[in-house]
């Protein structure tokens, strides 16, 4: 099956246990999926955390597979950004590097913020 990659938006809604997200990772889980996140997604979910969920962030993390941002991760993400940024002048460095992670390493990306990847060489949830 797909190997997807949690958006920050996601994984929020996830650890809040929103039912519709709960139900489409049980869904595409039990179609196989595996999932993954980045060194950014998980900045951004710590950056709006409060103390008190650090625990259970870590044990929600602890069951994803980390990719880590690579040279060629970077690269991708000049290229996207040096591509978008002028129709898309809303789209921060951290979703370009999202979608390069995304585009090196053959992952779909599970996100509810679809205008932040306006990229078509990358699959969308």
């Amino acid at each position: 099956m797909s190997k997807v990659l949690l958006d920050t938006d996601v994984v929020i809604n996830l650890l809040k246990k929103e039912k519709e997200f709960v139900s489409e990772f049980l869904s595409l889980h039990s179609r196989g999926a595996t999932f993954y996140y980045n060194p950014i997604v998980i900045a951004e979910v710590y950056t709006g955390a409060f103390d008190k969920e650090f625990d259970i962030i870590e044990s929600f993390f602890n069951r994803l597979t980390c990719i880590d941002i690579c040279k060629y991760t970077g690269i991708q993400a000049g290229k996207y950004a040096k591509e978008f940024k002028k129709a898309y002048n809303k789209i921060s460095l951290e979703d370009y590097i999202i979608a390069s992670t995304c585009k090196v390493n053959t992952l779909t990306i599970w996100t509810n913020n679809k205008k932040h990847y306006p990229m078509k060489d990358i699959n969308k949830i």
